[in-house]
């Protein structure tokens, strides 16, 4: 009887995909791919994979490798239920709705009746080893992707240097200890790295005005801002940094408005606005801004009080 590994190359090796137009469509290879990047960056604590912006981001940087055309992971991750080893389970009251649906159209249908899906037990703990990893992976892109295996191994090196540069940005941050985000050197990875963990630890959501937007595509509405200007500071680490819409991030880059020590808002009495009252700057007098919830990775009070003494109007 074949070992847990081989079992599993071999599953992977058959998948039911569509093959009528040549070559086998890429979106089950390429979501199970965004799932083993998930694994390696310490994201699959629990057998649980939920249809969230980190799976649609680990997606999309395969899926524009291969194809031009719309990106729509919610058909792979409703599909893959066929293949045995991925297992759907429904919103509490919507058991019987996922047993009678046979396609998705869209994210947010599949969202709105799925909660999760889990893997069999013994892929789950085998893809917690690194080695199992690697030949999962690389099994995938041999059989699915062998044109584009350099482009594919490539992205994988890549994500892999970032992934290592968000864990130091976040060690940092936890640890308290600013000398070990000053290792990483300044590349345009370390600046991958710096927006993918601001954003993640704000839950893509804007610390100003909680405004919180994701595409089917898995674009989101915020940006990584830094409270001390990078241009100034060079300074990547986690206590420099907040989640912002394009609006709040431009007018707080102009001081239009500030942060307090108890992490309340402080809006400027030098420019002239108008318009809908909801999206005043104005309006965000006093309140609190969204914060994430583990201490150690939010915003520096020392970069606040730099912000409000050099930066605010």
């Amino acid at each position: 009887m074949p070992d847990v590994l081989t079992f599993y190359l071999n599953k992977i090796e058959r998948l039911r995909i569509d093959r009528s137009h040549g070559k086998p469509a890429p979106h089950k290879p390429i979501l199970l791919l965004a799932v083993i990047d998930l694994f390696e960056e310490g994201a699959m604590i629990k057998n649980q994979i939920e249809p969230s912006p980190q799976i649609v981001e680990s997606f999309l940087k395969y899926w524009h490798l291969v194809s031009l055309e719309k990106p729509r992971i919610f058909l792979p991750f409703f599909h893959l239920k066929s293949d045995k080893f991925w297992h759907l389970h429904a919103k509490a009251g919507n058991e019987k709705l996922l047993a009678m649906t046979k396609q998705m159209n869209s994210m947010t249908h599949l969202a709105s009746i799925v909660e999760f899906a889990s893997l069999d037990e013994d892929l789950f703990l085998l893809l917690h080893r690194a080695d199992a990893r690697e030949a999962l992976r690389q099994k995938i892109i041999e059989v699915y992707f062998p044109e584009q295996t350099e482009m594919f191994r490539a992205v994988v090196a890549d994500n892999r240097e970032i992934n290592n540069i968000e864990h130091l940005l976040l060690e940092s941050a936890e640890k308290e200890n600013p000398e070990i985000a000053k290792t990483v050197a300044d590349t345009p990875k370390r600046n991958i790295a710096f927006r993918r963990a601001i954003i993640r630890l704000y839950n893509y959501t804007c610390a100003a005005c909680r405004l919180r937007i994701i595409t089917l595509d898995g674009e989101t509405a915020v940006e990584a801002a830094h409270i001390f200007p990078f241009a100034q500071s060079y300074d990547d680490s986690i206590g420099n940094g907040l989640s912002l819409c394009p609006l709040h991030h431009w007018s707080f880059d102009k001081g239009l408005f500030s942060i307090d020590d108890n992490y309340k808002i402080i809006v400027s009495d030098n420019f002239e606005e108008s318009g809908n009252e909801a999206f005043l700057i104005r309006s965000l007098q006093t309140k609190e801004i969204y914060l994430p919830k583990e201490k150690p990775f939010r915003p520096s009070l020392t970069m606040i009080r730099w912000h409000r003494e050099n930066a605010f109007a």
